[in-house]
């Protein structure tokens, strides 16, 4: 019987542990530790429709939109940057149009804080970061069906 009690203690003289991660003992696991998840946030398409149209409404309460009826197919940067001084536009701009022609991203993609974008893809940062925007009559009357 003597024999049988020394065996069925543990060699240490401590208590019997499954393991020594467990989130009772110190420096153990934590229980509910973070999951990874995703905290992005959608915002309501009436909200950035509302703000887009009070950016474009600042915009033109500012005299900063310039409309044309086309853009100049250009393919070189330097008759983009001439097209955009005709224009009266330095700084940060965006230029705007329903379907821009490949050649016309190309030239422009190069000139620092001029950005090409579609109508459909405009945003209210887009018109709030840029001081002139400049926007063909078609892409006007889009945003104005989407925007109405």
């Amino acid at each position: 019987h003597d024999v049988f009690c020394i065996l069925r203690t543990s060699t240490t003289g401590r208590a019997r542990v499954g393991e020594i991660r467990t989130p009772l003992w110190r420096h153990g696991g934590t229980v509910f530790g973070p999951q990874p998840r995703s905290y992005e946030y959608q915002l309501p398409k009436k909200v950035e429709r509302g703000a887009l149209r009070a950016a474009l409404a600042q915009k033109i309460k500012d005299a900063s939109l310039v409309v044309v009826d086309q853009f100049a197919h250009e393919t070189k940067t330097k008759a983009a940057m001439e097209m955009l001084k005709r224009l009266g536009v330095d700084g940060k701009t965006v230029l705007v149009d329903v379907a821009p022609d490949e050649g016309l991203g190309r030239s422009v993609r190069n000139i620092t804080g001029v950005a090409l974008v579609r109508s459909a893809a405009l945003t209210a940062r887009d018109v709030a970061d840029a001081t002139r925007v400049v926007a063909t009559r078609a892409a006007l009357e889009k945003l104005q069906e989407v925007l109405a």
